[in-house]
């Protein structure tokens, strides 16, 4: 199952990611994160920022669009240890960190504490994780931080950022388990 987003209440997504089916709809409904509109954007993104588009850069970009569930690092440099490219170990782990740093790649962390990556787009999202398959959901709104926070603040506490991860079972999953919720 792919990356999807879904809209929080009342928040609008850019409009300018509403091409190449990336874009989530007013009312909140679920797109698929598009493979080919990822790759384009990012290849976009690294021009903008003078990066050179090397053949190691664009196999690892186009291995990281392919991926439809969270990956680890280890699991790209591996992938790619043997690519007509030479992608080293290095040169993977620098361009995670890159895609990560602006916000191209989400840092999730697994119900048993170890981090993967997740195809995303540029902006502040929340993660949805199925624990049998690996399908992310990324969600926008962050109401229910809303409300923490100002708990918080009654009790002297200054809240100064949040990840919100959530882990369970996709619709797919739980068909497939017999309807398990």
């Amino acid at each position: 199952m792919p990356h999807r987003a879904i809209a929080g209440a009342g928040r609008r997504r850019p409009a300018d990611l509403d091409a190449g089916g990336t874009c989530v709809s007013e009312d909140g409904s679920v797109v698929e994160l598009s493979v080919e509109d990822w790759r384009a954007r990012v290849l976009a993104a690294l021009r903008a920022d003078g990066q050179r588009l090397t053949a190691p850069r664009l196999a690892i970009i186009g291995w990281l669009a392919a991926q439809t569930t969270p990956f680890s690092a280890e699991a790209l440099t591996a992938a790619l240890a043997h690519h007509p490219a030479s992608v080293g170990r290095a040169t993977a782990y620098r361009a995670v960190d890159w895609l990560r740093e602006r916000g191209w790649l989400a840092r999730v962390q697994t119900e048993r504490g170890d981090y993967t990556y997740a195809r995303t787009l540029p902006g502040h999202h929340h993660h949805a994780v199925c624990t049998r398959c690996g399908a992310t959901l990324l969600f926008e709104g962050c109401s229910a931080i809303e409300s923490l926070t100002a708990l918080l603040a009654r009790q002297g506490f200054l809240v100064q950022g949040h990840i919100l991860e959530l882990f369970g079972l996709c619709a797919r999953c739980q068909a497939a388990l017999g309807g398990m919720r």
